[in-house]
């Protein structure tokens, strides 16, 4: 019988990602402002139910809550590609594109499923990697490395959500790159029951697509998983100056398991109500010793340095 791993129920809230609405010309941006065309959104969890006070959202910029029926209209611009993003309280995001004139007056319909808790997140779950992989990588979807790791670089990772009394373990390393550019990296996590998952998946030369995926739950058999296109969403990369401006201290002292730091505090506010804040370190691998996230001033979950290195290696004979 496959154990089962613990992870905060807030976590999965972050997941959602920020996507950014395709225009060419400035007609075209004029044109997008004016809501002429829309689609409706019919949101329902996976046994059926409508999803009442869904957040149904569009990159440009206009918003709708569902309504008792699970039902919301979305106004969208005249011409272009637009991303909607789905998000309801104790429930996985969901995002999808639509495409203005073609989609106009479409009905599009998306089943939620429950967060994965505590009780209930099996380490057999098809969709267990992206969903922990875009977690270590990101932070309400926006990239939370902030400068590369090298071949063999490794860092773990001590992550808590408020509310909960046990951390989970989570290691992330660069082991290789091949002779294609893609990149081989590999996931540990460690539960305090002593159950274990090991992953190692390859990227697309751009870090964009999930190309391959291998698993090894308790040290049992080593399984080569079925990957999909629409596995994994690549975090989205702040640029220098957004990094520089969001800078509230510098060169502060930070504590960590891993070592004392000297780092400067980034502080960004991703949505109304929301904190992001980033301790950036030039000393270890992806550059970060510390993020934290809150919503309303009350921390959801915080991922805290305890060790790093350049020594990993591939535990799954991966290539």
């Amino acid at each position: 019988m496959k154990r089962q791993l613990k992870l905060p129920y807030k976590i999965t809230a972050l997941f959602f990602i920020l996507l950014v609405g395709i225009s060419c010309s400035p007609e075209m941006q004029l044109l997008n402002r004016i809501p002429i065309n829309s689609v409706e959104v019919k949101v329902e969890d996976v046994n059926g139910n409508p999803i009442k006070g869904a957040q149904v959202s569009a990159t440009n910029g206009r918003a709708n809550i569902t309504d008792e029926d699970g039902n919301v209209k979305v106004s969208l611009g005249a011409v272009g590609v637009f991303a909607i993003s789905v998000v309801a309280d104790n429930y996985m995001p969901s995002n999808f594109v639509v495409t203005m004139p073609v989609d106009k007056g479409k009905v599009y319909e998306r089943t939620l499923g429950g967060v994965p808790t505590f009780s209930h997140l099996n380490f057999g779950m098809m969709n267990l990697y992206p969903f922990l992989y875009n977690y270590m990588f990101s932070s309400f979807g926006y990239n939370v490395d902030l400068k590369p790791y090298n071949e063999k670089d490794y860092t773990t990772w001590e992550i808590k959500s408020d509310g909960e009394s046990e951390a989970i373990s989570m290691k992330k390393a660069f082991l290789k790159q091949n002779e294609k550019g893609q990149q081989w990296w590999q996931m540990v996590i460690d539960s305090n029951d002593g159950s274990s998952y090991v992953a190692e998946l390859l990227f697309s030369e751009d870090r964009t697509k999930i190309l391959r995926y291998l698993e090894q739950i308790d040290g049992g058999e080593i399984q080569e998983k079925p990957v999909s296109e629409e596995w994994y969403s690549k975090p989205i990369d702040l640029t220098e100056e957004s990094r520089s401006g969001a800078k509230v201290e510098r060169n502060i002292s930070i504590k960590t398991p891993a070592g004392t730091f000297t780092a400067d505090l980034i502080k960004f506010g991703p949505t109304p109500g929301t904190t992001l804040q980033i301790w950036e370190s030039t000393k270890v691998p992806g550059g970060v010793v510390k993020y934290t996230t809150s919503t309303d001033d009350e921390m959801v979950t915080s991922s805290i340095l305890t060790e790093y290195g350049s020594d990993a290696k591939s535990m799954l004979d991966s290539f």
